[in-house]
């Protein structure tokens, strides 16, 4: 038994990949329970935001060793991490906008700084959450209809979690019923956030193995019988 109590078996860099997806998601989480509200927030806005930025890598280099875990020859893997690089980048730089960017400009004094530079950079801000939001659900469905028809059943509710986990707030941000405000966000990150844990739990036990059903025990126990 390790960490987080998960068991042995899915190798080292498995086991850490998993552990560091749980760690990311549930920081971005308790990250946005201490999200300003205001530009005006002193050093709080910077910290929040570039915990937000460190979380961002954490979360890809752990799906990324779950990609070549579930094998990049797979179009759907591959295309996937695409994806999600697409959006690491948006709420990267969605991040930069509000967490540096805003605050410096709202530093420089009242009136040094007209108000549509400021209505530019939220509407930027936006536009980049978004297309995160719609490219990490890219990825995520695509990683599940993977997951779907190849594995378990655990694996295969894993698959089922993160096709809503990838659709719902997509379809909820495009019929304009959810925006990206921190509310909105929160709820977004949140929902992502309990799929990356399933994906982390599931790839530090072991059980994410690229064969069909197969968890990597079995492919390891394949190879040395081979």
């Amino acid at each position: 038994m390790s960490v987080f109590g998960v068991g042995k078996g899915g190798g080292a860099a498995d086991r850490t990949a998993g552990a560091v997806l749980i760690v990311a998601a549930a920081g971005t989480v308790v990250a946005m329970g201490h999200h300003p509200s205001s530009a005006h927030s002193g050093g709080l806005g910077g910290l929040v935001h570039g915990a937000m930025v460190a979380l961002a890598a954490m979360l890809g280099f752990g799906f990324t060793q779950f990609a070549r875990r579930r094998s990049l020859d797979r179009p759907a893997i591959l295309a996937g991490l695409v994806a999600y690089a697409i959006g690491l980048f948006a709420h990267v730089a969605a991040a930069t906008i509000n967490g540096f960017v805003v605050p410096a400009l709202a530093g420089r004094g009242a009136g040094a700084v007209g108000h549509d530079i400021f209505l530019l950079a939220w509407e930027s801000n936006q536009a980049l959450a978004r297309l995160g939001v719609f490219a990490a659900g890219a990825a995520f469905i695509l990683w599940s209809i993977d997951l779907l028809r190849r594995g378990g059943r655990a694996t295969r509710l894993v698959g089922g979690a993160g096709l809503v986990a990838g659709a719902a707030p997509a379809i909820l941000i495009a019929a304009g019923l959810l925006t990206m405000d921190v509310a909105g966000a929160a709820a977004v990150y949140a929902a992502h956030a309990a799929w990356s844990i399933l994906v982390g739990v599931q790839l530090a036990r072991g059980e994410l193995g690229g064969g069909a059903g197969r968890s990597v025990h079995d492919e390891a126990r394949l190879e040395r019988e081979g």
